[in-house]
Protein backbone atom coordinates (compact mmCIF):
# COMPACT_ATOMS: atom_id res chain seq x y z
CA UNK A 1 0.00 0.00 0.00
CA UNK A 2 1.11 3.73 -0.47
CA UNK A 3 2.24 5.36 2.71
CA UNK A 4 0.66 8.88 2.80
CA UNK A 5 3.07 11.90 3.53
CA UNK A 6 2.81 14.12 6.40
CA UNK A 7 1.00 17.14 6.17
CA UNK A 8 3.71 19.85 5.17
CA UNK A 9 3.46 23.49 6.24
CA UNK A 10 1.55 24.95 3.61
CA UNK A 11 3.79 27.93 1.45
CA UNK A 12 3.09 30.28 -0.88
CA UNK A 13 1.91 29.70 -3.95
CA UNK A 14 4.03 29.78 -7.29
CA UNK A 15 2.66 31.75 -9.96
CA UNK A 16 1.30 30.50 -13.07
CA UNK A 17 4.30 31.46 -15.15
CA UNK A 18 6.88 30.50 -12.19
CA UNK A 19 5.05 27.27 -11.64
CA UNK A 20 4.72 26.09 -15.42
CA UNK A 21 8.64 26.97 -15.41
CA UNK A 22 9.36 24.77 -12.19
CA UNK A 23 7.42 22.01 -13.45
CA UNK A 24 8.81 21.63 -17.30
CA UNK A 25 12.27 22.02 -15.24
CA UNK A 26 11.51 19.10 -12.83
CA UNK A 27 10.13 17.12 -16.14
CA UNK A 28 13.07 17.60 -18.18
CA UNK A 29 15.66 16.68 -15.17
CA UNK A 30 13.78 13.59 -14.92
CA UNK A 31 14.16 12.70 -18.44
CA UNK A 32 11.43 14.02 -20.27
CA UNK A 33 12.60 15.07 -23.93
CA UNK A 34 10.33 18.26 -24.46
CA UNK A 35 10.64 18.18 -28.17
CA UNK A 36 8.51 17.55 -31.22
CA UNK A 37 8.70 13.92 -32.41
CA UNK A 38 8.13 13.46 -36.56
CA UNK A 39 6.67 11.59 -38.75
CA UNK A 40 5.50 11.13 -42.24
CA UNK A 41 2.08 11.31 -43.04
CA UNK A 42 -0.24 11.29 -46.84
CA UNK A 43 -0.68 14.73 -47.65
CA UNK A 44 -4.27 13.91 -47.88
CA UNK A 45 -4.14 13.41 -43.98
CA UNK A 46 -1.62 16.75 -43.22
CA UNK A 47 -5.02 18.86 -42.13
CA UNK A 48 -4.47 20.82 -39.06
CA UNK A 49 -1.35 18.73 -38.63
CA UNK A 50 2.57 20.96 -37.71
CA UNK A 51 5.07 20.56 -40.12
CA UNK A 52 8.63 19.95 -38.60
CA UNK A 53 10.31 20.62 -41.71
CA UNK A 54 9.86 23.32 -44.42
CA UNK A 55 8.46 22.42 -47.69
CA UNK A 56 9.87 23.55 -50.85
CA UNK A 57 8.53 23.29 -54.56
CA UNK A 58 9.86 20.11 -56.28
CA UNK A 59 9.68 21.77 -59.87
CA UNK A 60 7.99 24.78 -60.81
CA UNK A 61 3.94 25.54 -60.90
CA UNK A 62 3.51 25.53 -63.50
CA UNK A 63 5.66 23.27 -64.74
CA UNK A 64 5.55 24.35 -68.20
CA UNK A 65 4.17 27.61 -70.07
CA UNK A 66 0.25 27.10 -70.51
CA UNK A 67 -3.11 28.81 -71.96
CA UNK A 68 -4.93 30.16 -69.58
CA UNK A 69 -8.04 30.69 -71.55
CA UNK A 70 -9.76 29.12 -74.34
CA UNK A 71 -9.12 30.20 -77.81
CA UNK A 72 -6.12 30.36 -80.14
CA UNK A 73 -2.48 30.50 -79.93
CA UNK A 74 -0.28 33.04 -81.91
CA UNK A 75 2.98 34.57 -82.40
CA UNK A 76 2.31 37.99 -80.45
CA UNK A 77 3.91 40.15 -83.41
CA UNK A 78 1.13 39.10 -85.44
CA UNK A 79 -1.36 41.03 -83.73
CA UNK A 80 0.43 43.31 -81.02
CA UNK A 81 -1.27 46.71 -82.05
CA UNK A 82 -5.41 47.71 -81.70
CA UNK A 83 -6.95 46.88 -85.16
CA UNK A 84 -8.58 44.09 -87.25
CA UNK A 85 -5.70 40.93 -87.85
CA UNK A 86 -6.22 38.19 -90.29
CA UNK A 87 -4.47 35.17 -89.75
CA UNK A 88 -4.01 31.78 -91.87
CA UNK A 89 -4.94 28.44 -90.98
CA UNK A 90 -1.07 27.99 -90.54
CA UNK A 91 -0.36 30.36 -87.77
CA UNK A 92 -2.53 29.76 -85.49
CA UNK A 93 -3.18 26.59 -83.06
CA UNK A 94 -6.64 26.00 -81.02
CA UNK A 95 -5.88 25.90 -77.25
CA UNK A 96 -7.75 24.85 -74.35
CA UNK A 97 -7.47 26.23 -70.90
CA UNK A 98 -4.29 24.97 -69.31
CA UNK A 99 -3.22 23.36 -72.73
CA UNK A 100 0.88 23.07 -73.21
CA UNK A 101 1.90 26.31 -75.45
CA UNK A 102 2.67 25.02 -78.72
CA UNK A 103 6.28 25.63 -80.17
CA UNK A 104 6.89 29.20 -81.30
CA UNK A 105 4.15 30.83 -79.88
CA UNK A 106 3.35 32.93 -77.08
CA UNK A 107 0.17 34.60 -76.73
CA UNK A 108 -3.42 33.28 -76.41
CA UNK A 109 -6.48 35.11 -77.99
CA UNK A 110 -9.62 34.45 -76.24
CA UNK A 111 -12.25 32.33 -77.91
CA UNK A 112 -14.89 35.73 -77.82
CA UNK A 113 -12.18 37.90 -80.19
CA UNK A 114 -11.95 35.01 -82.53
CA UNK A 115 -14.22 34.59 -85.57
CA UNK A 116 -12.82 31.63 -88.42
CA UNK A 117 -13.02 31.93 -91.97
CA UNK A 118 -15.03 29.71 -94.54
CA UNK A 119 -10.70 28.77 -95.76
CA UNK A 120 -9.49 27.82 -91.89
CA UNK A 121 -8.38 31.17 -91.46
CA UNK A 122 -8.91 33.36 -88.18
CA UNK A 123 -9.70 36.60 -87.42
CA UNK A 124 -9.11 38.87 -84.10
CA UNK A 125 -9.82 42.31 -82.98
CA UNK A 126 -8.35 44.33 -80.47
CA UNK A 127 -4.72 43.71 -79.07
CA UNK A 128 -2.89 41.06 -78.69
CA UNK A 129 0.59 41.49 -77.10
CA UNK A 130 3.01 38.81 -76.49
CA UNK A 131 2.18 36.68 -73.04
CA UNK A 132 -1.43 37.85 -73.35
CA UNK A 133 -3.42 34.86 -71.42
CA UNK A 134 -0.64 32.57 -70.58
CA UNK A 135 1.07 31.05 -68.05
CA UNK A 136 4.78 31.18 -67.57
CA UNK A 137 6.59 28.57 -66.48
CA UNK A 138 7.02 29.09 -62.36
CA UNK A 139 4.62 32.07 -62.55
CA UNK A 140 3.24 30.64 -59.52
CA UNK A 141 6.56 29.87 -57.66
CA UNK A 142 10.00 28.74 -58.72
CA UNK A 143 11.74 25.05 -58.15
CA UNK A 144 12.99 25.22 -54.30
CA UNK A 145 10.91 28.12 -53.57
CA UNK A 146 9.80 28.12 -49.72
CA UNK A 147 5.93 27.38 -49.88
CA UNK A 148 5.47 26.61 -46.06
CA UNK A 149 8.16 26.17 -43.11
CA UNK A 150 8.64 24.58 -40.12
CA UNK A 151 6.11 24.74 -37.45
CA UNK A 152 3.33 25.88 -39.34
CA UNK A 153 -0.28 24.21 -38.74
CA UNK A 154 -1.86 22.96 -42.19
CA UNK A 155 -4.57 24.12 -43.67
CA UNK A 156 -6.27 23.07 -46.88
CA UNK A 157 -4.76 25.29 -49.48
CA UNK A 158 -1.46 24.70 -47.33
CA UNK A 159 -2.10 20.78 -48.72
CA UNK A 160 -3.03 21.58 -52.57
CA UNK A 161 0.25 23.79 -52.66
CA UNK A 162 2.43 20.75 -51.69
CA UNK A 163 0.67 18.37 -53.61
CA UNK A 164 1.24 20.78 -56.88
CA UNK A 165 4.86 21.02 -55.55
CA UNK A 166 5.02 17.49 -55.88
CA UNK A 167 4.98 16.69 -52.35
CA UNK A 168 2.62 13.10 -51.85
CA UNK A 169 4.14 12.66 -47.97
CA UNK A 170 4.83 15.36 -45.31
CA UNK A 171 6.92 15.71 -42.27
CA UNK A 172 4.93 16.64 -39.40
CA UNK A 173 4.68 16.70 -35.79
CA UNK A 174 3.23 13.67 -33.90
CA UNK A 175 0.10 14.32 -32.49
CA UNK A 176 0.61 14.17 -28.64
CA UNK A 177 -1.21 11.72 -27.20
CA UNK A 178 -2.87 12.61 -23.57
CA UNK A 179 -4.39 10.62 -21.26
CA UNK A 180 -7.20 11.60 -19.65
CA UNK A 181 -7.92 9.54 -15.94
CA UNK A 182 -11.55 10.11 -14.06
CA UNK A 183 -11.50 9.30 -10.11
CA UNK A 184 -13.86 8.89 -7.62
CA UNK A 185 -15.98 6.40 -6.23
CA UNK A 186 -19.25 8.95 -6.95
CA UNK A 187 -18.05 9.23 -10.65
CA UNK A 188 -20.51 7.67 -13.41
CA UNK A 189 -19.47 7.42 -17.26
CA UNK A 190 -21.64 8.80 -19.34
CA UNK A 191 -25.19 7.65 -19.93
CA UNK A 192 -25.04 5.54 -16.80
CA UNK A 193 -28.21 5.55 -14.56
CA UNK A 194 -27.55 7.76 -11.45
CA UNK A 195 -27.77 7.00 -7.87
CA UNK A 196 -27.92 9.27 -4.78
CA UNK A 197 -24.92 10.97 -5.24
CA UNK A 198 -23.83 9.69 -8.18
CA UNK A 199 -22.49 12.46 -10.61
CA UNK A 200 -21.64 12.08 -14.63
CA UNK A 201 -18.34 11.93 -15.97
CA UNK A 202 -18.49 14.97 -17.88
CA UNK A 203 -15.00 16.48 -17.14
CA UNK A 204 -13.39 13.89 -19.21
CA UNK A 205 -15.77 14.45 -22.12
CA UNK A 206 -14.53 18.36 -21.25
CA UNK A 207 -11.18 17.55 -21.28
CA UNK A 208 -10.67 15.45 -24.54
CA UNK A 209 -12.45 17.98 -26.45
CA UNK A 210 -10.18 20.44 -25.32
CA UNK A 211 -7.23 17.90 -26.11
CA UNK A 212 -9.00 17.20 -29.89
CA UNK A 213 -8.90 21.51 -30.25
CA UNK A 214 -5.19 21.99 -30.09
CA UNK A 215 -4.14 19.00 -32.33
CA UNK A 216 -3.71 15.90 -29.47
CA UNK A 217 -5.31 12.70 -29.32
CA UNK A 218 -7.13 11.82 -26.13
CA UNK A 219 -7.27 8.40 -24.24
CA UNK A 220 -9.72 8.30 -21.38
CA UNK A 221 -9.14 5.69 -19.07
CA UNK A 222 -11.91 3.79 -16.99
CA UNK A 223 -13.30 5.62 -14.09
CA UNK A 224 -10.57 4.67 -11.64
CA UNK A 225 -12.05 4.59 -7.39
CA UNK A 226 -10.94 6.59 -4.80
CA UNK A 227 -7.86 4.34 -4.12
CA UNK A 228 -4.24 5.14 -4.05
CA UNK A 229 -3.04 1.93 -5.53
CA UNK A 230 -5.22 1.60 -8.31
CA UNK A 231 -4.79 5.16 -9.22
CA UNK A 232 -1.41 4.65 -9.35
CA UNK A 233 -1.28 1.43 -10.93
CA UNK A 234 -3.47 3.67 -13.51
CA UNK A 235 -1.24 5.98 -13.74
CA UNK A 236 2.16 4.38 -14.90
CA UNK A 237 -0.04 2.15 -17.31
CA UNK A 238 -1.22 5.50 -18.92
CA UNK A 239 2.21 7.27 -19.01
CA UNK A 240 3.52 4.01 -20.92
CA UNK A 241 1.07 4.93 -23.86
CA UNK A 242 0.66 8.86 -23.56
CA UNK A 243 2.82 12.58 -23.62
CA UNK A 244 0.93 13.49 -20.57
CA UNK A 245 -1.44 12.47 -18.23
CA UNK A 246 -4.37 14.18 -16.38
CA UNK A 247 -5.64 12.58 -13.54
CA UNK A 248 -9.13 14.33 -12.52
CA UNK A 249 -9.96 15.30 -9.00
CA UNK A 250 -8.49 14.01 -5.45
CA UNK A 251 -6.25 17.17 -6.06
CA UNK A 252 -7.07 19.26 -2.81
CA UNK A 253 -6.96 18.10 0.62
CA UNK A 254 -9.87 16.12 1.39
CA UNK A 255 -10.00 12.69 2.54
CA UNK A 256 -10.25 10.96 -0.72
CA UNK A 257 -8.04 13.25 -2.33
CA UNK A 258 -4.93 10.83 -3.13
CA UNK A 259 -3.48 12.75 -6.11
CA UNK A 260 -0.62 14.38 -4.71
CA UNK A 261 1.05 11.05 -2.97
CA UNK A 262 0.23 9.05 -5.76
CA UNK A 263 1.77 11.06 -8.48
CA UNK A 264 5.08 11.71 -6.15
CA UNK A 265 5.26 8.27 -5.94
CA UNK A 266 4.39 7.51 -9.42
CA UNK A 267 6.83 9.63 -10.46
CA UNK A 268 7.99 13.37 -8.57
CA UNK A 269 5.28 16.10 -7.44
CA UNK A 270 7.03 19.35 -8.41
CA UNK A 271 4.55 21.87 -7.52
CA UNK A 272 1.48 21.14 -5.34
CA UNK A 273 -1.24 24.11 -5.77
CA UNK A 274 -0.70 27.41 -8.19
CA UNK A 275 -2.18 31.20 -7.31
CA UNK A 276 -4.49 30.72 -10.13
CA UNK A 277 -8.35 31.05 -9.73
CA UNK A 278 -10.23 28.90 -10.23
CA UNK A 279 -8.13 25.35 -10.01
CA UNK A 280 -5.26 26.58 -6.88
CA UNK A 281 -5.39 22.85 -5.65
CA UNK A 282 -3.81 21.79 -8.96
CA UNK A 283 -0.88 19.51 -8.80
CA UNK A 284 2.20 19.47 -11.61
CA UNK A 285 4.56 16.24 -11.51
CA UNK A 286 5.50 13.41 -14.00
CA UNK A 287 5.12 9.72 -14.08
CA UNK A 288 8.65 7.53 -14.51
CA UNK A 289 8.13 5.04 -17.14
CA UNK A 290 10.78 1.62 -17.46
CA UNK A 291 12.57 0.70 -20.59
CA UNK A 292 9.52 -0.42 -21.97
CA UNK A 293 8.86 2.53 -23.63
CA UNK A 294 11.60 5.01 -24.35
CA UNK A 295 14.31 2.25 -24.76
CA UNK A 296 17.49 2.24 -22.04
CA UNK A 297 16.50 4.24 -19.01
CA UNK A 298 13.15 4.82 -19.85
CA UNK A 299 11.38 8.53 -19.57
CA UNK A 300 9.42 11.16 -17.59
CA UNK A 301 5.77 11.63 -18.74
CA UNK A 302 4.34 15.13 -17.69
CA UNK A 303 1.37 14.84 -15.40
CA UNK A 304 -1.20 16.90 -14.28
CA UNK A 305 -3.79 17.07 -11.33
CA UNK A 306 -6.95 18.23 -12.44
CA UNK A 307 -9.07 19.70 -10.01
CA UNK A 308 -12.80 18.20 -10.08
CA UNK A 309 -15.18 21.50 -10.44
CA UNK A 310 -15.82 21.75 -14.33
CA UNK A 311 -14.74 25.46 -14.82
CA UNK A 312 -11.23 24.64 -12.59
CA UNK A 313 -10.62 22.13 -14.64
CA UNK A 314 -10.82 24.09 -17.76
CA UNK A 315 -8.45 26.85 -16.72
CA UNK A 316 -6.10 24.57 -16.10
CA UNK A 317 -6.21 22.55 -18.90
CA UNK A 318 -6.00 26.33 -21.01
CA UNK A 319 -3.06 27.32 -18.43
CA UNK A 320 -0.94 23.96 -17.79
CA UNK A 321 -2.35 21.21 -20.66
CA UNK A 322 -1.95 24.06 -24.10
CA UNK A 323 1.31 24.87 -23.78
CA UNK A 324 3.09 21.77 -23.30
CA UNK A 325 0.98 20.45 -26.23
CA UNK A 326 2.25 23.43 -28.51
CA UNK A 327 5.60 22.18 -27.68
CA UNK A 328 5.09 19.04 -28.64
CA UNK A 329 4.27 19.96 -31.97
CA UNK A 330 6.71 23.10 -32.45
CA UNK A 331 4.38 25.57 -31.92
CA UNK A 332 4.11 28.61 -29.78
CA UNK A 333 1.51 28.53 -27.09
CA UNK A 334 0.66 31.85 -27.67
CA UNK A 335 -3.42 32.14 -28.70
CA UNK A 336 -4.22 35.22 -30.39
CA UNK A 337 -5.81 38.85 -27.97
CA UNK A 338 -8.78 40.92 -28.54
CA UNK A 339 -9.57 44.47 -26.92
CA UNK A 340 -12.91 44.94 -25.39
CA UNK A 341 -14.59 47.05 -22.79
CA UNK A 342 -15.97 45.93 -19.40
CA UNK A 343 -19.62 45.89 -19.42
CA UNK A 344 -19.73 46.18 -15.66
CA UNK A 345 -17.65 46.83 -12.14
CA UNK A 346 -15.22 43.40 -11.04
CA UNK A 347 -13.06 42.50 -8.89
CA UNK A 348 -10.67 40.27 -8.42
CA UNK A 349 -8.61 38.92 -5.54
CA UNK A 350 -5.01 40.60 -6.20
CA UNK A 351 -3.20 37.84 -4.97
CA UNK A 352 -4.33 35.20 -8.09
CA UNK A 353 -4.20 35.06 -11.27
CA UNK A 354 -8.18 35.22 -12.02
CA UNK A 355 -9.10 33.73 -15.60
CA UNK A 356 -13.00 34.96 -15.76
CA UNK A 357 -15.21 33.88 -18.83
CA UNK A 358 -16.78 36.34 -20.45
CA UNK A 359 -19.22 36.88 -23.42
CA UNK A 360 -18.87 39.14 -25.90
CA UNK A 361 -21.45 41.29 -27.65
CA UNK A 362 -21.41 44.41 -30.34
CA UNK A 363 -20.77 47.88 -28.29
CA UNK A 364 -23.76 50.46 -28.36
CA UNK A 365 -24.05 51.69 -31.27
CA UNK A 366 -22.61 55.54 -29.93
CA UNK A 367 -19.67 53.33 -27.53
CA UNK A 368 -18.49 51.62 -31.04
CA UNK A 369 -15.99 54.35 -31.61
CA UNK A 370 -14.09 54.20 -28.62
CA UNK A 371 -13.96 50.21 -28.59
CA UNK A 372 -16.69 47.78 -30.56
CA UNK A 373 -16.76 44.89 -28.72
CA UNK A 374 -18.02 44.63 -24.88
CA UNK A 375 -16.97 42.05 -22.42
CA UNK A 376 -19.38 41.18 -19.87
CA UNK A 377 -17.67 38.50 -17.16
CA UNK A 378 -19.88 35.77 -15.96
CA UNK A 379 -20.28 34.51 -12.26
CA UNK A 380 -18.26 33.46 -10.15
CA UNK A 381 -18.46 29.54 -8.99
CA UNK A 382 -15.84 26.58 -10.08
CA UNK A 383 -18.27 24.26 -10.39
CA UNK A 384 -20.45 25.88 -12.98
CA UNK A 385 -20.63 24.89 -16.31
CA UNK A 386 -23.57 26.66 -17.59
CA UNK A 387 -20.40 29.78 -17.40
CA UNK A 388 -18.22 27.99 -20.22
CA UNK A 389 -21.19 27.37 -22.57
CA UNK A 390 -22.41 31.16 -22.59
CA UNK A 391 -19.06 32.14 -22.75
CA UNK A 392 -16.59 33.49 -25.75
CA UNK A 393 -13.37 34.22 -24.13
CA UNK A 394 -11.39 34.29 -21.05
CA UNK A 395 -10.44 37.44 -19.07
CA UNK A 396 -6.79 36.77 -17.48
CA UNK A 397 -6.36 39.25 -14.82
CA UNK A 398 -2.99 38.84 -13.90
CA UNK A 399 -1.84 38.83 -10.02
CA UNK A 400 -1.83 42.48 -8.36
CA UNK A 401 -4.77 43.51 -10.70
CA UNK A 402 -8.16 43.55 -8.55
CA UNK A 403 -10.40 46.62 -9.09
CA UNK A 404 -12.08 47.08 -12.54
CA UNK A 405 -14.70 49.58 -13.54
CA UNK A 406 -17.41 49.21 -15.91
CA UNK A 407 -16.00 50.92 -19.80
CA UNK A 408 -12.38 49.91 -19.06
CA UNK A 409 -10.79 48.35 -21.52
CA UNK A 410 -9.28 44.86 -21.15
CA UNK A 411 -7.55 42.26 -23.59
CA UNK A 412 -9.82 39.05 -23.46
CA UNK A 413 -8.36 35.43 -25.09
CA UNK A 414 -11.04 34.13 -27.61
CA UNK A 415 -12.36 30.25 -27.05
CA UNK A 416 -11.65 27.99 -29.46
CA UNK A 417 -14.86 27.24 -31.14
CA UNK A 418 -16.86 29.66 -29.16
CA UNK A 419 -20.42 30.81 -30.57
CA UNK A 420 -20.58 33.29 -32.57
Amino acid sequence: MLSMPRAAVPSPRPSPAAAYAQWIEACAAAGWPGTPAAERVPVRDGLGRVTTAPIRARWPAPRFACAAMDGIAIKAAQAAAVGVWQLAATSFTWVDTGDVMPAGMDTVVERERVQFGANGSAQITGPAPRALNVRATGEDFAAGELLIPAGHRLRPADLAAAAAAGHATLEVARRPIIAIIPTGDEIRPVGSALGPGDVTDSNSLLLAAQAGQTGAQALVTDVQPDDPDVIAAEIRRAALASDIVLVIAGSSAGRSDHTAAVVATAGGLAVRGVAVRPGHPVLLGYAQTDGARAGQGGMAVPVIGIPGYPLAAAVIFEVFAVPLLATLQGQPADRPWQRAQLASDWTSSPDVEDWVPVSLALAPADERARCPVVATPGRRGAGSISQLIRAHAWWRIPIGQGKFVRGEHIDVQPMPGAPP
